[in-house]
C-alpha cells in the first residue's frame, strides 16, 4: 500500500482510533478537532494547515450536528462552522474529502468526495457492532431476560436483519415489521416471524421491547396509542428517527434514540471498520 497524507477531521473516538490505526499503518497522519491524549499523530492548530498538509481529509460519521450548521467534534472544545469547512475546502478542492452525511456545501466546493453512509460496504459490517450495541441497551435497561421476551423489530435493512437474527440467537421471540415480500422471504428463510405494518397494532399489544431502524416517523400518536406504558422503545435510525418522542413521553412510554452506537459501544472496531473502508475507497479510486 501507498504512503498517504492524511487528516483527521473532528469525530468521536472512532476517529481517535482511526488516526492511530492509520499511523500504524505507516501514513503521515495529522489531526484537527480531535483532542485526545497520547502522541498519536501531528495535531494541527489551524482548519487551513489541516487541508494544506495532506491529501486525503477524512471526517467524521455523521460529519455535521446542530441542524447541519457545525462540524461534529465532540473532543473538541469549540465549535467549527461547516461554512467555514466549506470556505477552507474551496481553496483545496482537489483533495479527497471522505466522511458520513457529507453537508451540500461541502460538496458543492470539493472535486472528489465519497459519503461513507451511502456505501454498503460500511453499512454492512458496521451493522454487526449497532446490533450489538443495541442488545446491550436492552440487557441493561430490562428488568428481565432477553431471552424468552417478545421482541419487535420494524424494518428489515442491513440493521434490522443483523438484529433479528442476534435476538433471535439468544432466545428472544423475535417479529420483524417489513413491506417487501423479499423480506418477508428472508424472514421465513431464517425462521424469524414477520408481519407487515398494518399489523403493527396487534403485534404491539403483546410486545414490551420495541426496535426501529426506519428512518421514516413509523411510530406516530396512532400507533404510539398501541405501545403499552411500560414498553420500551429503542431507535436505531438516524436523525430525526422514527418515533415521535415529544408524544411517547406524553404517554409515559421509554424511549431511547440510539445513534452512533459503534463508536459508543465498539470505538476499536468501528475505526478499523472505516480503516478497512476508507482502502476499498482509495483502491476504487486508484488515488
Amino acid at each position: 500500500m501507498k504512503n498517504y497524507r492524511i487528516t483527521v477531521l473532528g469525530g468521536d473516538m472512532r476517529n481517535a482510533k482511526l488516526s492511530e490505526l492509520f499511523s500504524q499503518d505507516g501514513h503521515c497522519v495529522h489531526t484537527y478537532a480531535l483532542e485526545v491524549s497520547g502522541n498519536i499523530s501531528q495535531r494541527c492548530s489551524e482548519l487551513d494547515e489541516a487541508f494544506a498538509i495532506s491529501d486525503i481529509i477524512v471526517g467524521p460519521i455523521p460529519f455535521f450536528t446542530g441542524n447541519g450548521l457545525y462540524l461534529n467534534a465532540p473532543l473538541h472544545s469549540e465549535k467549527i462552522e461547516i461554512a467555514k469547512i466549506a470556505e477552507t475546502a474551496r481553496k483545496y478542492n482537489e483533495k479527497l474529502l471522505i466522511g458520513g452525511n457529507i453537508p451540500y456545501a461541502l460538496k458543492n466546493e470539493i472535486l472528489m468526495f465519497e459519503d461513507l453512509l451511502s456505501r454498503d460496504d460500511l453499512a454492512i459490517l458496521n451493522s454487526v457492532p449497532t446490533a450489538e450495541g443495541a442488545l446491550q441497551i436492552a440487557m441493561e435497561e430490562l428488568p428481565y431476560t432477553i431471552r424468552g421476551s417478545k421482541v419487535l423489530v420494524c424494518g428489515m435493512g442491513r440493521v434490522g436483519s443483523t438484529l433479528a437474527r442476534l435476538l433471535k440467537s439468544v432466545g428472544a421471540h423475535v417479529t420483524v415489521a417489513a413491506r417487501k415480500s423479499r423480506d418477508f422471504a428472508v424472514c421465513e428463510a431464517e425462521n424469524i416471524d414477520y408481519c407487515n405494518y398494518k399489523e403493527l397494532p396487534n403485534i404491539l399489544a403483546d410486545t414490551k421491547l420495541i426496535y426501529n431502524t426506519v428512518p421514516s416517523k413509523i411510530f406516530d400518536y396512532e400507533l404510539l396509542d398501541a405501545v403499552k406504558p411500560d414498553s420500551l422503545i429503542i431507535d436505531l435510525a438516524s436523525m430525526p428517527g422514527g418515533v415521535d418522542f415529544e408524544y411517547a413521553a406524553s404517554r409515559h412510554i421509554r424511549t431511547i434514540h440510539a445513534l452512533s452506537l459503534p463508536g459508543k459501544v465498539a470505538p476499536v472496531g468501528a475505526a478499523l471498520i472505516i480503516q478497512k473502508v476508507v482502502y476499498n475507497i482509495l483502491n476504487e479510486k486508484n488515488f
